[in-house]
């Protein structure tokens, strides 16, 4: 009975051995990027939308839905863009936020007003990444871009990192533009 009885531990405890790696190698669940978070100037290399530091951005992450709040300035009116992604890859159409152009100087605020903007959205580990289809048309000739943003959060949640990179897709002619360098946003919890 003895042996018996210790054949049957030495299974369970062989069993328990086995299963301890494979628990610990479970993913950790998603984080959540909800709160309000502020600009770090010092280590952005990219205001982003507003000249404004000072203006919060909030998120409100649930399940797939990921809610973005960013203020900014016109006129001395802070006016408040609301954005939503689904990290589930459904695809969304939200207020451009881009806009190719061949004469930066000639745009303005107002420029982005009546554009939508179509992406798709999903997780990549944990990251959340967003990437929005662009065309820009140069002299009778289109170009394709597309513009892929990750926000990571750290370890201890309270620091909020945006990438945002332009990729060259494709184009009809055998143009090919030189890459803008990427952009980098670090927010504060607040």
């Amino acid at each position: 009975m003895n042996a018996r009885f210790l054949s049957c531990f030495t299974f369970f405890l062989i069993l328990l051995a086995m299963a301890t790696p494979a628990a610990r190698s479970q993913p950790k669940s998603k984080p959540d990027f909800s709160g309000t978070w502020l600009l770090d100037q010092k280590k952005s290399t990219d205001s982003g939308l507003t000249l404004r530091p000072d203006l919060p951005i909030k998120i409100i992450h649930q399940g797939p839905e990921f809610r973005v709040t960013r203020s900014s300035e016109s006129n001395g009116q802070i006016i408040e863009h609301n954005f939503v992604y689904f990290t589930d890859e459904r695809g969304e159409e939200n207020e451009a936020t881009s806009l190719l152009t061949t004469n930066p100087s000639g745009v303005r605020a107002d420029d982005l007003k009546n554009r939508v903007t179509k992406s798709k959205t999903k997780w990549n580990g944990h990251k959340i990444v967003t990437r929005t289809p662009l065309r820009m048309d140069v002299a009778g000739h289109s170009l394709e871009f597309e513009q892929v943003d990750e926000c990571k959060i750290s370890d201890d949640g309270k620091v909020l990192t945006q990438t945002t990179r332009v990729i060259f897709q494709n184009s009809d002619t055998a143009f090919i533009p030189a890459m803008a360098q990427d952009k980098k946003r670090v927010y504060n919890r607040t």
